[in-house]
């Protein structure tokens, strides 16, 4: 493992921005997480995977860890684990083609294995809480691992025991129970539209697909055009609130939640009801076909990519009285 001085995060995060950090390392091995230092303060380290999910705003006082994407999956008692650095993507269709179940509506989310549970992703009607088992965590300054169960792992829309952790853990591998005989999740409406008359259950395969093409209807290549996808959450509100909105907002989108009895509505909706589907200043905007997609069109800085996000999140409290919250994590 090569240790590397004041290095540049540009073609390390998907929105392509300037970024420089004290030092950097890649890792993709378990000997690599092994022989990182062990005195470095949590403050001091940041473990990141390919940044497509992040938007650094600064540059970084930190000891940078990324994974290198390495594919490796196995099954150990039924259950299938995968090395962090696995690309997600490959996880969902090393599955697929096991005729196993459970992750086909997360298929194309970018990204690698260990930012998945701290993300909590989901996609279509799924979250990777469905169908993960444990996580494996390697302790950088006491040497050991430590498996969390599904329960430990505190998953929530989006949010996980990883995000808010005095730990010096790095996720190092997931387990998952995925199964020949996993229902099929085709609730979601878009996923309803494409099987619309089918007289048969489609196959993993099939939703995978169906997915992918739905994905990329929307959703702007990162390595064509720089994003970090989905910019915000889905907004979850009170049934009361959501009915006294609708009152003024008659087409207000609203959604059952899976784990709470709170609704959700559209972040995208309000984005494009507040005129940011498409809006640009400079190099940083909105994507023209989805509102819920923050583009840097070219040089855009950090901190221009979090004014324009903070504009758009003023727009939406002030016409709706919704707080947007970034899924993008930002530094």
């Amino acid at each position: 493992m090569k240790i590397l001085e004041n290095y540049n995060l540009k073609n390390h995060n998907t929105l392509g921005v300037d970024c420089y950090c004290d030092q950097f390392a890649q890792i993709s091995s378990l000997s690599d997480l092994e022989s990182l230092p062990k005195d470095i303060k949590i403050t001091e380290m940041l473990i990141m995977g390919t940044g497509s999910n992040i938007l650094f705003t600064e540059d970084l006082n930190r000891f940078v860890v990324q994974f290198k994407p390495r594919k490796y999956i196995t099954v150990v008692d039924n259950l299938v684990v995968a090395w962090a650095g696995t690309p997600w993507n490959d996880l969902v269709t090393w599955a697929i083609n096991k005729n196993l179940g459970g992750i086909e509506n997360l298929a194309l989310i970018p990204g690698l294995v260990g930012a998945a549970p701290f993300q909590n992703i989901g996609a279509y009607g799924v979250e990777l809480q469905d169908s993960l088992v444990w996580v494996e965590v390697y302790n950088w300054h006491t040497g050991l691992y430590h498996r969390l169960s599904n329960e430990e792992c505190m998953f929530s829309y989006r949010h996980s025991i990883f995000k808010y952790h005095d730990q010096p853990w790095i996720i190092s591998r997931i387990g998952l129970d995925l199964r020949s005989d996993h229902p099929v999740n085709i609730s979601y409406q878009p996923l309803q539209d494409k099987f619309a008359g089918l007289s048969q259950t489609p196959s993993y395969k099939k939703v995978a697909q169906a997915v992918t093409e739905i994905r990329q209807s929307k959703l702007p290549d990162p390595y064509q055009v720089h994003n970090a996808g989905s910019f915000f959450k889905n907004p979850v509100i009170d049934p009361q609130i959501a009915q006294r909105i609708q009152r003024r907002h008659k087409d207000l989108p609203l959604f059952e939640t899976k784990h709470c009895p709170d609704q959700k509505t559209s972040a995208a909706w309000l984005l494009e009801q507040c005129g940011f589907k498409g809006h640009r200043e400079g190099d940083a905007g909105f994507y023209d076909k989805h509102a819920l997609i923050l583009v840097n069109h070219g040089s855009a800085s950090g901190q221009e990519l979090l004014k324009m996000s903070k504009m758009a999140k003023r727009a939406v409290k002030i016409k709706f009285g919704i707080k947007l919250e970034e899924e993008v994590r930002v530094l």
